[in-house]
């Protein structure tokens, strides 16, 4: 699958998943924090993901290396939370991608981010 076309696919899930306040109608918003681990002595810098309501419930996130085809997926793992009514969550995810290499071999990205995912929840009535 060529990059285009991963872009198309990731394109038409986030699409697909409507709004976080029809996914998740309990959830205020929903914060990801991702902390990358790489063996390199410069790994990229953290990222914070803030979703709310009228955002897509889609939480996908490409890969910060610029050479890299794929991405991090905390789909399930939000989901999980939210059908527990969970406060937060952390984890570990790896990049699901391949980096370019030398000449026209691509190597898997083994880039692994520590996540930590906090949902704020509607006061129960």
């Amino acid at each position: 699958m060529t990059l285009d076309q991963r872009r198309e696919q990731t394109r038409r899930r986030r699409i697909a998943a409507g709004p976080l306040a029809a996914a998740f109608p309990v959830v205020e918003f929903v914060r990801i924090q991702l902390d990358f681990v790489d063996s390199s002595s410069h790994p990229p810098s953290g990222q914070v993901h803030v979703i709310y309501p009228p955002a897509p419930a889609f939480f996908e996130y490409a890969c910060p290396y610029g050479d890299c085809d794929g991405g991090l997926d905390l789909n399930d793992a939000v989901a999980a939370m939210v059908a527990k009514s969970m406060p937060q969550s952390e984890g570990t995810v790896g990049c699901t991608g391949f980096r370019a290499g030398a000449g026209p071999v691509k190597r898997p990205c083994e880039l692994l981010a520590n996540f930590r995912i906090a949902a704020e929840y509607q006061p129960k009535t």
